[in-house]
């Protein structure tokens, strides 16, 4: 008989397909023979290379009986076919265990019994011979209930294990895993739906159509393919070879890594760890946590006592939840101190919570922040001094109009008490008025300028913002130039915070010596210097804006602090970069940039926040918000203010 059309491009096509599933088997066993999902895999794919052997010879030969001979020889790769796909998506479902004991393997066994139980079925009772099909011959099948078993068996086995998988896919976090088993999923799918409708359905409405179930079979393989070597193996190690792959990869790890178990005793202590702490893992395995802390941990005062280790692992309060890093000092066995920072974590075991420690050597970074803030104070010490240097001037002429008015004074005195008669009295209370006045602006001065200038510990007392801030004004106005004017208009009474005074006196020195310099040394050559600084204190009740702004803010009360002047101002460029430290729009000889640093520091320190608005040519205006104290607070030293806000 001469070949078909339908034959020989059936047969070719099987020929592609045998191809297709041999090499898949091929490499998904190679990827990892060890994993059961790929060597599960790997069969599967060698069933189907079976099939299609038989499919390409069944569709060339011109003899029935070859068709005939090969179903009796090779049909058992149809029912095997589901078994092994079931057996599969049991092996990637998504509780990730495999089956155990003998409920498991009871499972499996049944699974390939009622494969092997249609196999025999098919090559036997149930082969009826071959007819022509569409151009090929075609193995014929007794109609009745036993094809029908086979047919919901084959449809259910593939269902179900395409209901696991998709299951596994649901339920799984992993952007990864999800596209893996996506793929297998929509593939396995895609084969079922065609293979099922032209072998199946297609033959019971008498539709004279190829059985082409084995073909449509190849987009799972690819699928497989695909999923496996795109998207990671899906065992790609036996818990063997990850035991030992786990093992070198903590021993290669740069930090420390001890385990302990749920009694608190160390199962397992790396070799950098033992570099941490000079503690070989010969003698830390065994022995509790507690006696290693009191050998290694320096206590902490700032901790009170507290136990640092036992209340990181202290498992029955913290048990699967998070640990934030936490440090803790150390001495090592060379007699050198060391910070460690440590996370721990548990592991649910059969036994009870497993305990792991990361610890790593942060010496290095804690000294770096100690010696950041060390420069950072000796940094504020020196701003501090530079606006003393721009103060220095100002201060000197004032105290010469002291000491003027106080020698012109004594001069007044004993002219009166040499031209004095001895009969009427003298009159001298103008002149010590003149002293009095003259000595008490001399200590204005001199308490402006240890306020200034000594370096005190924060307090954290309530103070008035408002006499602050007067009094900055009256010292900072008669040392500044006669061209600059100092208005302070609109100080609320009873503007009462908590803090530390001198810092803030501080801070409204450096913002008004921030104005002066703007209106003066700022000024561009040939044009006139001065102008007048505005200073007020006024009550600030947080908006939504201002909360959008600030989102560390709290919902009370403000005092607001603002300073504002006339002078050359700041673009957009420059006032987003006005409170880093160093910056500075002066000339390098006329400031450092620290005084704006320091304004925002100690804002900060305050738990306060600080707003600048400037343009060019237009002046600059600085607003320091800070939290009222609460009603009723008096300031150090003082009676309750009853402006306090509510």
């Amino acid at each position: 008989m001469q070949e078909s059309f339908a034959s020989f491009w059936l047969s070719r096509m099987a020929l592609v397909a045998l191809v297709v599933y041999v090499s898949s088997a091929i490499r998904l066993w190679a990827l990892a023979p060890n994993a059961l999902a790929n060597r599960l895999a790997a069969l599967l794919c060698a069933d189907l290379a079976v099939w299609a052997l038989q499919a390409a010879i069944s569709y060339a030969a011109d003899d029935p009986a070859v068709t005939v001979a090969l179903s009796r020889a090779m049909s058992w790769s149809w029912p095997l076919f589901p078994a092994i796909a079931l057996h599969f998506a049991i092996e990637i479902s998504a509780d990730k265990k495999r089956l155990r004991g003998a409920a498991g393997k009871a499972a499996v066994v049944g699974i390939y019994a009622l494969a092997a139980f249609l196999a025999y079925m098919l090559a036997g009772p149930l082969l009826r011979g071959a007819v022509r099909r569409a151009g090929y011959w075609s193995v014929d099948v007794l109609p009745g209930p036993g094809y029908s078993a086979f047919s919901a068996y084959y449809l259910v086995a593939n269902l179900l294990g395409m209901f696991l998988v998709a299951r596994n896919w649901f339920l799984s976090k992993s952007r990864r895993e999800r596209s893996m088993l996506g793929i297998i999923v929509v593939t396995h799918a895609i084969a079922l739906a065609g293979g099922f409708t032209t072998d199946t359905v297609l033959e019971a409405l008498g539709v004279d159509f190829p059985k082409v179930g084995v073909l449509w079979a190849g987009v799972w393989a690819v699928g497989l393919n695909i999923a496996m070597e795109r998207y990671g193996f899906l065992a790609p190690f036996s818990p063997r070879v990850t035991g030992l792959l786990m093992d070198r990869f903590i021993e290669r790890s740069m930090d420390g890594i001890a385990i302990s178990d749920s009694s608190g005793r160390v199962i397992y202590w790396n070799d950098p760890l033992a570099t941490l702490t000079g503690i070989p893992a010969a003698e830390a395995i065994g022995v509790p946590l507690r006696r290693l802390q009191e050998s290694l941990v320096i206590p902490d005062p700032s901790t009170h006592g507290v136990d640092q280790i036992e209340t990181m692992a202290r498992l029955g309060d913290i048990a699967m939840r998070p640990l934030h890093p936490m440090e803790f000092k150390i001495m090592h066995r060379d007699g050198k101190p060391r910070w460690l920072q440590t996370s721990a974590f548990t592991i649910p075991s059969a036994e009870g919570e497993i305990w792991a420690f990361i610890l790593r050597d942060v010496t290095r970074e804690r000294r770096s922040a100690e010696e950041a803030l060390e420069r950072l104070r000796r940094q504020g010490h020196a701003q501090k001094m530079e606006a003393l240097g721009s103060l220095a001037g100002g201060i000197a002429h004032d105290f010469n109009n002291v000491l003027g008015g106080i020698v012109g004074a004594t001069s007044m005195i004993d002219a009166s008490l040499d031209s004095a008669d001895g009969e009427s009295p003298v009159d001298i209370s103008r002149e010590l008025d003149v002293i009095r006045r003259s000595v008490k602006r001399a200590t204005s001065s001199v308490r402006g300028l240890m306020a200034f200038t000594t370096d005190t510990p924060r307090r954290h007392e309530p103070f008035s913002l408002e006499e602050s801030a007067r009094r900055m004004s009256e010292f900072a106005g008669r040392t500044m130039g006669r061209s600059i004017r100092i208005r302070d208009e609109g100080m609320a009474r009873g503007a009462v915070v908590v803090g530390d005074a001198p810092q803030m006196e501080q801070l409204i020195l450096n913002l008004l010596i921030n104005a002066e310099h703007s209106m003066t040394i700022m000024r561009p050559i040939g044009e006139a210097g001065g102008g007048v600084i505005g200073l007020s204190v006024k009550r600030a009740e947080p908006d939504e804006a201002f909360l959008t702004a600030h989102p560390d803010a709290g919902p009370g009360p403000y005092w607001a602090l603002s300073v504002s002047d006339e002078g050359v101002g700041m673009d957009e460029r420059a006032l987003a970069r006005a409170f880093d430290p160093f910056y500075t729009t002066k000339d390098p000889e006329h400031g450092s940039g620290l005084g704006l640093s320091m304004v925002h520091l100690i804002a900060r320190q305050h738990d306060g926040f600080v707003e600048a608005s400037s343009e060019p040519g237009a002046g600059s205006t600085f607003t320091v918000y800070l939290p009222a104290a609460p009603a009723g607070t008096a300031p150090a030293g003082g009676t309750p203010s009853e402006g306090v806000p509510q």
